[in-house]
């Protein structure tokens, strides 16, 4: 049978080739919008989780599916996912005294639009880049998924005129069915509406600060039930920009209006979409950032807040953790042995990944042969705890680290 990457559709060829990109090897597959949505899983050092389908669509969280940041849903409906949750980008282009509107990654797009799609993944398997160009335009835009261990999800978006010729753009660049911190899992999933019934966004305006979170605890006991985290989102690179915290902007906006800007929002899905005016001359390029974190109580929003008031080196901070978090991630795969160079690139990835997968599955040893004294006890206990309460105090004698062998 022939491989899917050399199928042709309309004169545009589903290609595959490693790349470089952002100072790191990619994979990228060009017009990936001629393929069938398929799933992505997206990997990090730390307890992110986050699954997407080719066409945009996603679901991702922290530790488990009841911190989720979008709702977690099946692969099928992550794949139609991509018309009402995650990132929502809309432009209106000004050229020639005509205007121009543009939805990078619109799932309902004629077949014979003037763009061309890549997907990108990092060979380390912690980054994901979407990019559509705009032939016409001589514009293309694409924003990556990275994680921060120390402030969550990151998403990068640059916009860039690869034309001569110098634009006015309107732009609307966000998130949308953010969930609010505590929303449960079987409530999300089997009475979302009710959840929405709870949702209050709020946004800090002075900083760009987004806070999602419930009215109150949901519950139908007649009892005191309150709702003391948030989830959050910030922005970086427009200061200019209005942000909103509904999508029912989205049509006020495609109409040429401007939207009035609410600081709070109560009973709608949570949304956190921001509206800016760029001049784009040609060769030029925009680059911003929205960052997204979980169950944030109220001392970690505050100190959030404070640090993006008066913080300038904050970008550079999260792009140093971001680094730690891709060096320690490629440490942890290399004590499985998942770091080989051979003469195909793609034997080698391929090894990569299928270590990453099997210590996915079942772990790997932190320290190789070395053993926690703490560790060994809680094991026997968990399996025998009659020969742990017979051998304790030899047990809690033992040096702080041992060796195999020993």
């Amino acid at each position: 049978t022939e491989s899917p990457l050399q199928v042709s559709y309309i004169n545009r060829e589903i290609t595959g080739e490693f790349v470089e990109r952002f100072g790191e090897r990619f994979y990228a597959i060009e017009n990936v919008d001629r393929m069938a949505p398929f799933f992505v899983s997206v990997v990090s050092h730390d307890n992110h989780w986050l699954f997407a389908s080719s066409n945009g669509g996603l679901t991702a969280g922290r530790v488990s599916a009841e911190t989720a940041l979008f709702p977690y849903v099946t692969v099928d409906k992550i794949h139609d996912s991509a018309t009402h949750a995650g990132c929502l980008t809309l432009m209106q282009i000004e050229r020639n005294g005509e205007q121009t509107e543009w939805q990078p990654f619109d799932p309902s797009r004629h077949p014979n639009a003037p763009i061309r799609r890549t997907l990108y993944k990092s060979v380390a398997g912690n980054t994901l880049c979407f990019e559509e160009c705009h032939l016409e335009l001589g514009l293309t835009f694409r924003y990556r998924w990275r994680f921060s261990s120390q402030f969550g999800f990151v998403r990068d978006c640059e916009l860039v005129n690869n034309d001569e010729r110098n634009y006015t753009i309107r732009l609307l660049d966000g998130l949308r069915n953010l969930l609010p911190a505590g929303a449960p899992r079987f409530a999300q999933t089997n009475t979302s509406n009710l959840v929405d019934a709870y949702k209050w966004s709020e946004l800090k305006s002075e900083t760009q600060l987004g806070l999602f979170s419930l009215y109150s605890a949901i519950t139908d006991r007649a009892e005191p039930a309150e709702s003391l985290r948030a989830n959050t989102v910030f922005l970086q690179g427009q200061d200019d920009a209005t942000v909103h915290l509904t999508d029912d902007i989205v049509d006020v906006f495609r109409a040429g209006d401007t939207p009035a800007q609410r600081v709070r929002a109560r009973g709608q899905r949570g949304c956190f979409l921001a509206i800016s005016e760029i001049a784009l001359d040609g060769g030029d390029a925009r680059r911003w950032r929205m960052v997204a974190e979980i169950e944030q109580d109220q001392s970690a929003v505050s100190e959030l807040n404070m640090r993006l008031a008066s913080d300038t080196s904050l970008s550079d901070v999260i792009e140093q953790d971001i680094a730690e978090g891709t060096d320690a991630l490629l440490k942890l795969l290399a004590g499985a042995d998942a770091l080989q160079s051979t003469a195909e690139e793609i034997v080698s990835v391929h090894h990569y990944a299928n270590v990453l997968f099997n210590v996915l599955r079942g772990g790997t040893f932190d320290h190789h042969y070395r053993v926690q004294p703490r560790d060994f006890l809680r094991s026997i206990t968990l399996f025998d705890c009659n020969l742990a309460a017979q051998h304790r105090e030899w047990l809690e004698q033992l040096p702080g680290e041992m060796h195999m062998p020993e």
